[in-house]
């Protein structure tokens, strides 16, 4: 997939990034639960198909992949999601010849705390802010595609004879409902 869309590996790295930062209160939740409550806690949709699996239920995931979400919509991949970098590697480079100028005019001491500010600025926002503009874009983007899968699955279940619980957060609900409903799905939301 990168070898056809270079900026595929962008939103591949990016989406590494947010899934890190996004699992870590989660973790901190799991160490809290775990010791003040003795509670294995690995997040609601862990624990609500470990609760499923418990009962004796058949427990699916439905997610589309990165490789088919860009074949169904490349513009998902736009330059949007290079334009902020592009714009702060500019700003970087400004800031780096102003200290340049400086060094070379004698302010050592200047250019060095400019330097510093600017590797940690530059290590911040790629490591941390980065992911979180760049990403909630582009999962906003390829929320239809990705719930189009899941809703594909649960009609097909439905039509079987089955009952089906859905976990999924919050902002898809809406979508999911009225799209099941157009279909002529009975659904009901729980939370």
């Amino acid at each position: 997939m990168i070898k056809r869309d270079w900026r595929t590996a962008i939103v591949a790295v990016n989406l590494l990034i947010y899934q890190a930062l996004y699992r870590l209160p989660i973790m901190i939740a799991s160490l809290y639960y775990r010791l003040r409550h003795g509670i294995d806690f690995r997040g609601d949709m862990r624990y609500v198909a470990k609760l499923a699996r418990r009962a004796g239920r058949r427990v699916e995931t439905v997610d589309e992949n990165l490789l088919s979400i860009y074949e169904k919509d490349r513009e998902v991949f736009s330059p949007r999601l290079i334009l902020i970098p592009l714009i702060l590697l500019l700003c970087c480079a400004f800031a780096l010849s102003v200290a340049a100028v400086r060094f070379l005019i004698g302010h050592y001491a200047q250019a060095t705390i400019q330097l510093t500010l600017i590797l940690t600025f530059v290590v911040v926002i790629i490591i941390v802010a980065n992911p979180l503009i760049l990403t909630d874009p582009f999962i906003k983007a390829t929320k239809t595609i990705r719930d189009a899968k899941l809703i594909n699955r649960v009609q097909e279940l439905v039509s079987q004879g089955h009952k089906v619980l859905v976990v999924r957060g919050e902002e898809h609900v809406d979508y999911m409902v009225s799209e099941l409903r157009r279909r002529g799905v009975e659904c009901e939301v729980l939370n």
